[in-house]
């Protein structure tokens, strides 16, 4: 099901989306997160959290309008066409991989997917039936192991289920 959304809504997600270094917040690291990312970055702990310090500047990513950053520990990336603040994440910690994303809205879902591929375990598509409908997280074992993520919403449909927005750009952390 669909909910409709105002024109004001929209504009101001379009809005939200832009990255600008004036979002700064300041830490001891040499590089300083901003915009969503940064923004997202602070809400994990920022330099004292999961991530770390950022171990390069934000970058565009090549035929989108993606960015990502690398940190000492993951990956944070903001991926707007599933959504106007849509992060994808991921970061090692404790022998695991862990993979967040949200908020896809204005777009919700029945389940999402998650698109593995590792040094360490079975590389595959996983399924999330469960949790909010606009928002994931998920974690995998694998001491030693690399681990790159996609995530996708898709709809249950009687005649095929549908993905609309397609892949979010990948994540990559080390676990």
């Amino acid at each position: 099901m669909r909910r409709a959304i105002t024109l004001g809504m929209v504009a101001a997600l379009a809005v939200a989306g832009a990255a600008t270094p004036a979002q700064a917040r300041t830490s001891s690291c040499a590089i300083q997160p901003y915009g969503l990312i940064g923004e997202y970055w602070q809400t994990m702990g920022g330099e004292g959290g999961v991530f770390g310090c950022p171990a390069s500047t934000e970058k565009g990513i090549a035929n989108s309008n993606a960015r990502r950053q690398t940190f000492a520990n993951g990956q944070i990336a903001w991926s707007p066409d599933q959504g106007g603040r849509m992060i994808v994440a991921a970061y090692g910690k404790d022998g695991r991989a862990y993979v967040r994303w949200g908020p896809s809205n204005p777009f919700n879902y029945d389940y999402f997917e998650i698109l593995v591929r590792s040094t360490h375990i079975a590389n595959g598509t996983y399924t999330r039936r469960d949790g909010l409908r606009v928002r994931g997280a998920a974690s995998f074992h694998g001491p030693g192991g690399h681990f790159t993520f996609r995530v996708r919403g898709c709809d249950d449909k009687p005649l095929g289920d549908v993905c609309r927005q397609g892949w979010t750009v990948s994540v990559s952390a080390d676990a």
